[in-house]
């Protein structure tokens, strides 16, 4: 191989690990684990047609997630790592470990987390039935 051919090789080499580098920086993939901890009805003498769901919510490292609602009332504690909650209408939730947040019935949001990812306790008064969230890029539920 020439030295001229060599130049251009490492070149060419460089500006695709600059390139991939900054793709993998600038479009994380927007993935969380949801493992359902406790799913129960409540009564109906109680409150008609709603269960309780208390779920652990694991977010990626600086992953937005798709902007969703959930159909019922959504209580979090942030157990580990950070992330903002940005809710339309709304001051955004600042989760850190130790506080909490609420997000309001049917009220659209999304996720973005810090450089450690976040780990999660949801706890939901919810429509009995129906999935617990709704994508709006969808427009289907996530069962």
């Amino acid at each position: 191989m020439t030295f001229s051919r060599a130049i251009v090789s490492i070149t060419l080499l460089g500006v695709g690990l600059v390139a991939g580098a900054t793709l993998t920086a600038s479009s994380p993939l927007a993935t969380s684990n949801v493992k359902n901890l406790l799913r129960v009805p409540l009564a109906d003498a109680f409150t008609p047609g709603r269960e309780v769901l208390v779920d652990l919510v694991e977010i990626s490292p600086n992953a937005v997630l798709d902007r969703h609602w959930h159909p019922g009332e959504e209580f979090h504690y942030y157990l580990e790592g950070d992330v903002e909650i940005k809710i339309d209408g709304e001051a955004p939730i600042i989760g850190t470990p130790g506080a909490v947040g609420h997000v309001p019935f049917q009220k659209r949001h999304v996720a973005v987390a810090g450089k450690q990812g976040a780990k999660v306790l949801v706890f939901r008064v919810h429509t009995k039935g129906e999935p617990w969230r709704y994508v709006d890029s969808k427009d289907a539920p996530d069962r």
